[in-house]
């Protein structure tokens, strides 16, 4: 009977130690930005024609700068999808090397949606209103801003989308 428990207990030690430690987050893989856009800019149901811009643009860093002022040396991957008219749409997906820097990148964001806010303020008061109904959400080192109809189910597609 000793003999019995004595090798359930060794199994059992061995079955723990062969358990795969927790992958930090940091060091999974980032999703397909272009997979994730797709997603979520189906899921919101009036956009208009929406033009888009990411990390795989020649200039990514120069055009991560309309989007947020963080130190585009923090940034794994990212999409911008706006409209095409200038209206108040838009979804934009940003993905951190260390997930430490979500603060930062979300108080970033929070500054660009209010210079939209102020931009529609002064040349189109009719979309003041959906600027500032702008969500933006955090999932691991993921954060989304989502500036348009349909909230609920694009950030669902998001959140879906980067676990």
């Amino acid at each position: 009977m000793k003999r019995i428990i004595c090798v359930l207990v060794i199994a059992a030690l061995l079955l723990a130690g062969c358990a795969a430690p927790a992958q930090p987050e940091e060091a999974k893989p980032m999703v397909s930005m272009y997979d994730l856009r797709v997603a979520m800019t189906d899921k919101a149901p009036s956009l208009p024609e929406m033009n888009a811009v990411s990390n795989s643009d020649e200039n990514a860093a120069e055009l991560f700068g309309y989007l947020s002022d963080l130190d585009y040396e923090k940034v794994e991957g990212y999409f911008l999808s706006y409209a095409a008219a200038g209206e108040a749409y838009e979804i934009a997906v940003v993905c951190l090397k260390d997930a430490a820097d979500v603060p930062s990148l979300e108080d970033s964001l929070k500054a660009h949606v209010d210079g939209r806010v102020n931009l529609y303020k002064n040349y189109a008061p009719e979309r003041v209103q959906q600027a500032q109904a702008a969500r933006i959400v955090s999932e691991g080192r993921y954060t989304a801003l989502i500036m348009c109809d349909g909230q609920d189910a694009v950030q669902a597609a998001f959140e879906a989308g980067v676990r």
